[in-house]
Order: structure tokens, then C-alpha cells, then sequence
């Protein structure tokens, strides 16, 4: 019984001590001894510094010198590398840092990669990242094999005996690795761990430590050992998935006119490709970027790198595919044949706008902070303020893409469209503009702020053109009267009524027309198709409290005064704001002293639409189509979804409820007027071809600059009709001090309409 026992013990040790593992023995002695050593250490250091100290001898007192700095250098490494990670850092100042690095990806309605918007909470100085769903295999794999082979997620343990249990990955350390680079290669051989401290914090962060840039490294190689664990055991799990995800996040950068971090945004940048299309030999050059970084310029360094980055990719692919010649035959020819890029890439659809840039310009499309500026524009500036909506509904939501309604080469082309007309514009107006429409700087003339806008039946966003400060409210002007229409229809007013144009105070309709007294017979009756189609103020004044009736029983004035809450609710709606200056909502109504932003107005005037024309259910406009989101949970991002409703799609009862049969036919009608009465300020828009009016009309302003009358603003809103669908629309060309003298919706709106109906066509 005991010699089979006996027997069994030693196949066991015979089978542990087989050569094979011969070198795994060999390396954990390595850190073993230097460790009993350690331990023994106040036994042995006092009888050998007396023993060097006695004989004086040189020699010796190098070697016990160099034998004690080494145990020191062990002890201090040892010590660095065991204990807990640091969770309250984790959880209070990296985690938290982490997410509000990831920007949103933006892509437009044809899936075009336009660039990126960083977190609004995120410090200018940091960085930016993007999420990256899944790590392409390969690349991983190369990454792997060659920064740290022995990486096992497996290894949980945080005391000495994890060393001994695996002394080659312990608490995201290679315990041998380290100090083996650092004796054969003569320089650091950092984990993948500590890279990933040293990416996160980023270099800078290190150099301003102290005036001495080696004790920085040094500083900066310490805090890579003593935070490798903290990253280490947060990222491990499900086979360190999540590690995997964070590598790739910050990858060390492309340089462009900035600087691009993270395998997404230089996947993009290099190959203009999503991670999970990169071809195998695609994925090696990016492996092999995550150690050098990639330059477009200057021209020397580019093909410098270029070169380094091949030389080495073909290195990694005989050491990882060893013993397949053809497939080191094939990925090495596909990296010899692969072009090195001067400059960056961008979807196909914006390749025409890079031929016409020197170098320096076109770099910056490389860099995707500044290139979503660049692509979407104004459309940038309506998605940050949905998506900050969006996250403010959704506080643990950490939105990672967002995809747009509009079509970004169209609005370019849209948007040039409109510079040409403003230039004809301004032209045309010489010595009557006091305002730079052109856009090009005329130091003596102040920019115009120009708002031109257009949202679909369904609520999308399709055009956007701004320029200038178009974010504060400001009268509307005539524009009041689309929103007066609502109550009078409300209140069962028909398009053949008409209206007193009484006199009030000191204010004249555009004519100077001071109206007067209102009798059955007289002469102050204006019909509503006039009062609707020209600038009008006096009737529609009239018009709240009392309306005419004509027909073949004669004429009739009926006294009807318009609820106040019924003004509230139109207000409240149609979010308009109440101007300083007037002393009622009716005063504001009629005299187009009304406030509201550009932004409000488009949204109004597509809700108004839909009522008077609805094509379907109703959608609030939106620039946004669709988000993919992480759900942020502890210190975790766990998976979320994909959502496309980010806007209102209810009507309240109080709006709806005004919207009977009477008000949409009143509506209709009048608000054709502008271009079909005879007082019609529109009428010069029945020349431009391709729209079909549902509702339409203009509104103007002026102020007055040092007793000089001159017109503060120009507006056209409503909808139109093009190709069978439904669109809003909004014009504005404003300046607080005065754009020109007399000037007249022909001669700037017209210009900018056609613009806006040639776009649609192109649809």
C-alpha cells in the first residue's frame, strides 16, 4: 500500500519537473529568491556590511553595494506590483473621467462618418475617445502576442503567492517581463496594463510632474506599476472583454492638425472604414500603430513612419503566423502593396471638397472634433442641443452614436446655393445694405444673422443654413398673424369676413393709413383676404374684439371679443414669447411685436403644418434619427440599444381641439393670401417654379438708427408642396441695428426661396 502511495508521489513530481517546464521553474526562482532574500534581510545585511566594511576591499563593497540596491529595486518592485487595486480611485476619478471622454460618433442620413462631438463636460485640455463595440479579432491577436504574451485573465489573485502562482501575468504585470526587458533589451517592457495607464492619463500629464524629464519617467514608470492592478482587475471580466474594448479606446494617436485617439477614430481616419471592415492586413498596420504613431506630415516623417510601420507589421506576421508560410506570403504582399496616405480619408460623397484644399487644410479633416464642424455645420449646433435634451430625459444614458436626418453633401450643396443668392443679393442692394451678407468679413459692415431652415412631413430636418447670432428671440413681424389666424378661426371667423381698420393711437398700417371710424357704410372695412395678403396691423387690432359680416342681407358688425386664455394657450403651444414693450398679447399679435427664436418658429410653424395638413402621425422636428446608447450602471457600461424616438409625437387636447373644419379652412385660405391677393407682399414667388403654397407669408421689421428708419429684419415661414411632400419652412435675415434702407421681400426673400425650392427638387 505505501510503495504504491510512494510511487504515485513520485510520477507527480516527475511529471511536474519535465523539461518542458523547465524555463516556467526557472523564471519563478527569479523572483523567488531575490523574495526569501528579502525576508531574511535583517539576518544577513549587518554581518555583511561588517564583513565588507572590514576588509575594505573594493570589489566587495561594489558587489554588497550593487547586491543591496538590487534587493531594494526587487523589494520596491514587488511591493509595487502586489495589494488590492485601488477602488475609490476607480470608482470617483477613473471611471467617471472615462465616460466623459467618450464622444458621440455623427453620422448623417447616408451613413457618412462626419466626425465627432466630445462630451460637453469634458475639460478642453483632455482627450476624447470613441466606443468601440466590438475589438476586431485579429488586431487584438497581434497586439497580444507581441506586448504581452502571457496575459491571463484568469489570475485573481493580489498577494505574493499570485506570483507564484503565474509569474508571468499577475495583477496586470508580467512579474518576469518587466525586469527581463529591462536587463536584455536595456529599456522597459511594459505590460499592456500599465501602456493603458500611461494612454489614459497621456503623456503630458507626466512631463508636468517636475522640471527633470527622467525623474518624470520614472514617475510615470512607478504610477504604470503601482495602477496596472486598479485597471487590471476592473477590466478583467468575461475574459477581459472589457479590457480589450479600453485598449482600443486609447490607442496611442494619429497625428493630424491635432491629434486622433482610439481604433475607431484612426480606423476612420486611415482606411475610412468601421473596425469590424478592416481587412486582416488592415488590422496588423493598426496593431502596429498602437506603438507608432502615424503622421501625415510633414512628408519626411510620413514616409519615414510609413516605413517603420510596414517593416515591423511584416515582422509580427512571420512571428504570429509561424508556421503558415502562405498566409505570411499573402498579408506580407498586401502590406507592401498598401499605399501609405498623405492625407486623411472622408466618405466619398465629400472627396470633391479635399481636391480643392492645399495640405494644411486638409488635414484637418483628419482631425473629427474639428471635422463634424467642418461637414454638418450649422446641423452640428441643433444636434448638441437635442442631444443635451436628450441626456438631460435620460441622465444614465451615455449616447455613442447619433445618427441625422439630413443629407450633408445636399445641405453643402444647398448651402452654396444660398451664398451665391446672397452675393447676387447683396449686389443688387449696393448702396442700400448697411449689412455684409457674403460672408466675407468687411470690417466696415457688420454680418447679417441669416436663419434659413426646412423640416418634412415626418419631422426631419432636411436643410439648415445659419449664420451669425440667430439664438435669442426677436419679433417676428406679420409672421404674429399666422398664429392671430388660429384664435379668429377658433372663434368661427370665415374667410370672407372683414375687419374695422380703426384707428390706434398713433400707429399706421405699412400704406400710412391711420384707419378711422368703422360703420357699416363706411369706408374702413378691409376684407380679410387684403388684411391677411399685405401688411395690415389696424383691422386685425379691430379684429379680437369685433368682426363685419357682408352678404345680401347687408352689412354687419358683430361684437366678439377673443378670450384671453385662448392667447395663452396659442402662446404656450407654439412656444411664443411676450415682448417688453407691448402691453398685450393682442397689441403683440397685431403689430408683429410677437417674440420667438428662429429655432422655436420652424418648430412651430411644422406643428401648425401638420395640423392643417396632417400626413400620418404627428413628429416633433428632429435633427436626431436614431442613438445608440450604454446604459451607465455603478462603474459599468452595460448594453443599451438603439432608440429613434427622441422627439414628442403628441398633440395637446387645448391646440388640437381649435383645429376644426372652420379654422383649417380659414387658415387655408388666408394664409394663401400673400401670393394671391393683389396686396399679396408674395406675389413675386408665383414666378419661381416647382411648389405648390399650403400656407405662406412674410413679415418685416424696422428700427430706428440716429432718426433714420431702416429694416431690421425679413422673414418668410410656411409651407409648401414639392414632388407630392409636405415641407416647413423659415427665411431670416435680421440685424438688431438695421440690415438696409426699404428693403423689400422681392428683392432678398424671393432669391433665398427659389434657393430653398431648387434644393427640395433635388430630393
Amino acid at each position: 500500500m505505501y510503495s504504491s502511495h510512494i510511487r504515485s508521489i513520485l510520477e507527480e513530481i516527475s511529471w511536474r519537473f519535465q523539461v518542458k517546464y523547465l524555463n516556467f521553474y526557472s523564471e519563478w526562482m527569479v523572483v523567488l529568491l531575490p523574495f526569501i532574500l528579502l525576508l531574511t534581510l535583517p539576518y544577513w545585511l549587518p554581518k555583511l556590511s561588517f564583513q565588507a566594511l572590514k576588509k575594505r576591499g573594493a570589489v566587495v563593497n561594489i558587489l554588497a553595494l550593487g547586491f543591496i540596491l538590487t534587493l531594494v529595486a526587487t523589494a520596491a518592485y514587488i511591493w509595487a506590483i502586489i495589494g488590492e487595486p485601488n477602488q475609490k480611485k476607480w470608482t470617483e476619478e477613473i471611471f467617471p473621467t472615462h465616460i466623459t471622454r467618450i464622444a458621440t460618433k455623427v453620422r448623417d442620413n447616408q451613413d457618412n462618418m462626419l466626425g465627432i462631438l466630445a462630451n460637453p463636460k469634458l475639460d478642453k485640455s483632455n482627450k476624447s475617445t470613441l466606443y468601440i463595440e466590438n475589438v476586431p479579432k485579429l488586431y487584438w491577436s497581434m497586439l497580444k502576442d507581441r506586448e504581452e504574451q502571457y496575459l491571463n485573465f484568469n489570475n485573481h489573485q493580489i498577494d505574493f503567492w499570485g506570483i507564484i502562482n503565474d509569474p508571468r501575468s499577475f495583477n496586470g504585470i508580467d512579474p518576469i517581463g518587466v525586469p527581463k526587458s529591462i536587463i536584455v533589451n536595456g529599456r522597459g517592457g511594459s505590460s499592456l496594463s500599465q501602456q493603458l495607464v500611461k494612454n489614459f492619463y497621456g503623456q503630458d500629464y507626466f512631463n508636468g510632474l517636475t522640471s527633470s524629464r527622467h525623474l518624470n519617467t520614472v514617475m510615470r514608470k512607478w504610477q504604470e506599476l503601482n495602477e496596472a492592478k486598479t485597471f487590471y482587475h476592473n477590466l478583467k471580466e468575461k475574459n477581459g472583454e472589457e479590457f480589450k474594448r479600453w485598449i482600443a479606446m486609447y490607442s496611442p494617436p494619429l497625428v493630424s492638425n491635432g491629434t486622433v485617439y482610439g481604433l475607431e477614430s484612426v480606423s476612420a481616419v486611415i482606411f475610412g472604414k468601421k473596425p469590424h471592415e478592416l481587412k486582416d492586413y488592415e488590422q496588423i498596420l493598426l496593431s502596429q500603430m498602437h506603438k507608432i504613431s502615424y503622421y501625415f506630415s510633414p512628408e519626411k516623417v510620413n514616409e519615414k513612419k510609413c516605413k517603420l510601420i510596414k517593416r515591423e507589421s511584416k515582422r509580427d506576421i512571420n512571428r504570429y503566423f509561424s508556421d503558415d508560410k502562405k498566409r505570411i506570403t499573402a498579408l506580407s504582399s498586401e502590406i507592401d502593396s498598401w499605399v501609405c496616405p498623405k492625407e486623411p480619408e472622408v466618405p466619398l460623397d465629400f472627396y470633391n471638397i479635399l481636391q480643392n484644399l492645399d495640405d494644411r487644410k486638409k488635414r484637418v479633416y483628419g482631425n473629427l472634433n474639428a471635422r463634424v464642424w467642418k461637414l454638418a455645420g450649422s446641423s452640428t449646433l441643433l444636434l448638441r442641443k437635442e442631444l443635451k435634451e436628450y441626456q438631460q430625459k435620460h441622465p444614465k444614458h451615455l449616447v455613442t452614436e447619433a445618427k441625422m436626418t439630413i443629407d450633408t453633401a445636399k445641405n453643402m450643396a444647398f448651402k452654396k446655393g444660398i451664398d451665391k443668392a446672397l452675393l447676387k443679393i447683396e449686389k443688387n442692394l449696393e448702396g442700400r445694405l448697411v449689412v455684409d451678407l457674403d460672408g466675407n468679413g468687411i470690417k466696415e459692415r457688420e454680418q447679417a444673422n441669416i436663419w434659413i431652415s426646412v423640416v418634412d412631413d415626418k419631422g426631419s430636418w432636411k436643410h439648415i443654413y445659419k449664420r451669425g447670432n440667430t439664438s435669442y428671440k426677436r419679433r417676428i413681424g406679420s409672421l404674429s398673424k399666422i398664429f392671430e389666424a388660429i384664435a379668429l378661426g377658433a372663434r368661427g371667423d370665415k374667410w370672407d369676413y372683414y375687419y374695422c381698420n380703426e384707428p390706434y393711437k398713433n400707429v399706421s398700417n405699412s400704406d400710412g393709413n391711420h384707419g378711422g371710424k368703422c360703420e357699416e357704410n363706411g369706408a374702413n372695412i378691409y376684407s380679410a383676404m387684403r388684411v391677411f395678403g399685405a401688411s395690415k396691423n389696424l383691422p386685425l387690432k379691430s379684429a379680437f374684439d369685433k368682426f363685419v359680416v357682408k352678404n345680401n342681407r347687408g352689412v354687419k358688425i358683430v361684437q366678439e371679443p377673443i378670450k384671453k386664455q385662448l392667447l395663452k394657450d396659442i402662446y404656450h403651444e407654439f412656444n411664443l414669447k411676450k415682448d417688453s414693450n407691448a402691453s398685450s398679447m393682442q397689441y403683440e399679435m397685431s403689430f408683429g411685436m410677437t417674440n420667438s427664436t428662429p429655432l422655436n418658429l420652424q418648430k412651430s410653424i411644422h406643428k401648425l403644418t401638420h395640423l392643417l395638413y396632417p400626413t400620418g402621425h404627428y413628429k416633433e422636428a428632429h435633427i436626431i434619427d436614431s442613438l445608440n446608447y450604454k446604459v451607465v450602471r455603478d462603474t459599468n457600461l452595460v448594453k443599451g440599444g438603439t432608440t429613434k424616438r427622441n422627439y414628442s409625437t403628441t398633440l395637446s387636447y387645448n391646440i388640437r381641439k381649435l383645429f376644426d373644419t372652420n379654422t383649417k379652412i380659414y387658415m387655408k385660405t388666408l394664409l394663401k393670401a400673400p401670393l394671391h391677393s393683389g396686396y399679396g407682399t408674395l406675389r413675386s414667388f408665383n414666378t419661381i417654379n416647382g411648389f405648390k403654397p399650403l400656407f405662406i407669408k412674410s413679415g418685416t421689421t424696422d428700427t430706428k438708427i440716429n432718426n433714420e428708419t431702416l429694416t431690421q429684419s425679413k422673414w418668410t415661414a410656411g409651407a409648401i408642396k414639392v414632388k407630392g411632400k409636405n415641407y416647413s419652412f423659415v427665411i431670416m435675415v435680421e440685424r438688431q441695428k438695421g440690415i438696409g434702407r426699404r428693403i423689400k421681400h422681392y428683392e432678398m426673400m424671393k432669391p433665398l426661396f427659389r434657393e430653398l425650392v431648387k434644393a427640395l427638387l433635388e430630393h
